[in-house]
């Protein structure tokens, strides 16, 4: 068997795998407004059931981990707005003592009907939070529960961040930024494609100097590489690698009406690290807001457009030709399910390229964004690599597994 063959087939397992993972349809979703919490202090949760199951409980059990500690949190139902009748908020109180970073999932509620006793694990998405030490010596009382009022039992949705890059400025210090993904295709040239992304949140919002002016604490800096490869030769050389240090601010604006959800204005450089007629290179400021609008079905359509201008570009003075002035960027799925992100570029020489890619989960995720997805990615146009950015060579189709999307 050529080792095409036993990849297209392990491919082919895989998605099937997924395929029927994603049909069971059995685990819950979870998310929190803020990414952090107070020992001691009230914890809401934002959960949807599974399509397993007919009711919501009045109550659910979080389990808390650290290092290999565990400790249970109950949350009770707390009353829901008659508008919403797709997900349901609950309440409990984190212990007091617990500090630092802790791994946040349920265990097996009642009434799950595809969860067996004992084997809590893969009951619900997973969730990093920062818990932070409580001043007060006694935790106040539990809330009194209160019944939530009747719901159809056939409307799933995703978790508040589906389809959306992670918004809240309180993230880990390392967080997701661009997706991570190794793909490959069939046609010669460079049919190999990887790419690395982590953004980084400079200083803590609780240190001096966010403290004394707080919009310190929004600043970040990114990192993304990006390779293609050609595997079809005897030396598998890399064609080109672009990398692309950024220095960004971010805030959270409200989302209502025509104002974006999340907004970044920075600055980006973008090289491909080579010399002589090889160079490329470039330096941009840019603008990019995010717009969200979830629908009744559980999916969610974000639209990212990434505005930016030249400050420099003297090995490459007519990219615009080529790339434009704008990425149009739209993301459109379900945070357990299948996701569709595409990427457009228009230069002014009417010359572009668009990205496609759709991406299926094949285990349950570690966090919002990362875990395992079966990834396909299409390519077509102008420019796919900083050395070929005047250059359009045949579509590629490529198969892989992205870690983030």
């Amino acid at each position: 068997m050529s080792i095409h063959s036993f990849i297209c087939r392990w491919f082919l397992l895989v998605a099937l795998l997924s395929w029927a993972l994603s049909a069971a349809g059995s685990t819950w979703l979870i998310a929190t407004d803020d990414e952090t919490a107070q020992a001691g202090a009230s914890l809401l949760v934002e959960a949807v059931k599974p399509v397993t199951l007919a009711d919501w409980p009045d109550t659910l059990t979080l389990r808390l981990t650290q290092a290999e500690a565990t400790q249970e949190v109950g949350l009770t139902l707390i009353a829901a707005e008659a508008a919403d009748t797709t997900r349901r908020t609950y309440r409990g109180i984190v212990p007091q003592g617990l500090s630092g970073m802790v791994r946040a999932e349920l265990s097996a509620p009642a009434r799950c009907l595809l969860c067996t006793a004992g084997s809590p694990s893969g009951t619900s998405n997973r969730l990093a939070l920062v818990i932070a030490g409580s001043p007060v010596t006694s935790p106040p009382s539990p809330p009194s529960p209160a019944v939530a009022q009747p719901m159809p039992a056939d409307i799933t949705v995703a978790s508040a961040n589906s389809a959306l890059p992670p918004a809240t400025p309180n993230t880990s210090v390392f967080s997701p930024h661009e997706p991570m993904y190794f793909v490959v295709g069939r046609r010669g040239g460079a049919n190999a494609r990887f790419q690395l992304s982590f953004k980084y949140q400079i200083l803590d919002p609780d240190s001096h100097l966010a403290q004394w002016l707080p919009p310190l604490a929004h600043l970040y800096f990114a990192y993304t590489q990006s390779s293609t490869w050609d595997l079809g030769t005897d030396s598998k050389p890399f064609r080109d690698t672009s990398y692309r240090p950024s220095l960004f601010w971010q805030t959270e604006p409200g989302g209502q009406g025509v104002v974006p959800r999340l907004l970044r204005i920075g600055y980006e450089h973008e090289s491909n690290g080579k010399d002589g007629a090889a160079s490329r290179s470039m330096d941009t400021l840019f603008v990019s807001p995010v717009w969200r609008k979830e629908f009744a079905d559980g999916s969610a359509l974000a639209f990212m457009p990434k505005l930016y201008g030249y400050l420099g570009k003297k090995d490459n003075l007519d990219i615009q030709r080529y790339r434009g002035y704008v990425d149009w960027t739209f993301r459109y799925g379900y945070e357990d399910g299948w996701l569709l992100t595409s990427q457009i570029r228009y230069g002014t020489a009417n010359r572009g390229s668009a990205q496609i890619d759709v991406s299926v989960p094949f285990r349950t995720p570690v966090f919002t964004r990362t875990g395992g997805f079966l990834t396909f990615q299409l390519f077509s146009g102008y420019g796919e690599n900083l050395l070929d950015y005047n250059l359009q060579r045949s579509t590629q189709l490529r198969v892989g597994v992205s870690l983030v999307r």
